[in-house]
């Protein structure tokens, strides 16, 4: 059994972020695993377990605004660029040089700005649920809203309107079982077709408190940890990952991205969740086919936590990714 120990650094930005760390044995490559919302580094339990028990380095992060990190109240410290730029400095600081990188949901996002910014530290990627997200300098809410509406046949957008509201935090701590366990997590992947991505719906659930059976992997065990590490420091952090990205400081630090940074040539798998009505595979698939020179995917008859509900599947697949980027 590997040994796993929990670390912290203090970024050049000055902030603290905990991670999880399991040091490489045998010259193996170290993989970094990046959460998205609302999350923490305990999404990729299942992950972490297997990998450094076959001698692989991992970085597991509870990224800013979760867990045992840093929750600025500022969204403007949320931009995916200058995060990526944390994460730089925790591998400085642990003195891993190049890594594998694994990103699910806000996760992928955040991967995609690594890659853009510091290419030459990543051996290989893989996105989990959410593909490859190319920089956004004009990116906007409400033409989303319409275009996907077009190509999906269904609103898959309107959520970020609750999510980047001023309130939004405080209606979710209300709330937070409603929320964490039956609209996040819940039994019928569908449900974020008709109840979580239209405009104005995930408000309405989350307002009046509904409940549903959740997904058999969200156990009540799993549950309770998962709502008391979100209330630790309150949903204002993980809100904050929407209101930044939709800033203008935002849209102008993904403008300073050099446009020939947009398409890489690593090797880059992709796991797609067919049962996903939000991240719709499908769409996901396109976009990292387009940026992507080297992609593999497998798809995966699952919702959108690929990790929780076919960990064993999960890792078999990134394991035979990872085994080719070792020849």
């Amino acid at each position: 059994m590997s040994e796993n120990t929990t670390r912290t650094t203090t970024t050049r930005r000055g902030f603290v972020y905990s991670y999880h760390y399991t040091a490489p044995k045998d010259g193996k490559p170290t993989i970094l695993f990046l959460h998205g919302f609302p999350s923490t580094h305990q999404d990729w339990a299942a992950q972490t377990t297997y990998f450094s028990d076959k001698g692989y380095g991992v970085i597991a992060p509870d990224l800013l605004g979760y867990g045992d990190t840093d929750a600025p109240e500022d969204a403007n410290k949320y931009w995916l660029v200058d995060m990526a730029g944390d994460i730089v400095d925790i591998l400085d600081d642990l003195g891993v040089d190049k890594v594998i990188g694994v990103g699910h949901d806000w996760g992928s996002a955040l991967l995609s700005r690594l890659i853009n910014i510091q290419a030459d530290r990543i051996l290989g990627v893989a996105f989990v649920a959410v593909g490859y997200w190319e920089p956004q300098p004009e990116f906007s809410i409400d033409a989303w809203i319409e275009t996907f509406n077009k190509l999906v046949g269904y609103d898959v957008w309107g959520y970020w309107k609750f999510f980047e509201a001023d309130d939004a935090h405080a209606v979710i701590e209300k709330h937070a079982s409603s929320f964490s366990a039956f609209l996040a997590f819940p039994n019928d992947p569908a449900v974020w077709r008709s109840d979580l991505a239209p405009l104005n719906k995930a408000r309405e659930w989350v307002e009046q408190n509904k409940q549903l059976p959740t997904a058999p992997f969200w156990t009540a065990e799993k549950q309770e940890a998962h709502k008391e590490a979100l209330l630790k420091k309150g949903l204002r952090g993980p809100c904050n990952w929407y209101r930044g990205f939709m800033s203008e400081g935002n849209k102008a630090a993904e403008a300073s991205i050099k446009k020939e940074a947009y398409s890489i040539n690593i090797p880059t798998f992709f796991a797609a969740a067919l049962k996903d009505y939000v991240c719709v595979a499908e769409l996901h698939k396109e976009g990292t086919r387009s940026f992507c020179s080297n992609v593999a995917i497998k798809d995966f008859d699952t919702g959108h936590w690929i990790m929780l509900e076919s960990p064993n599947e999960l890792n078999e697949a990134l394991g035979n990714f990872i085994a080719t980027l070792q020849k």
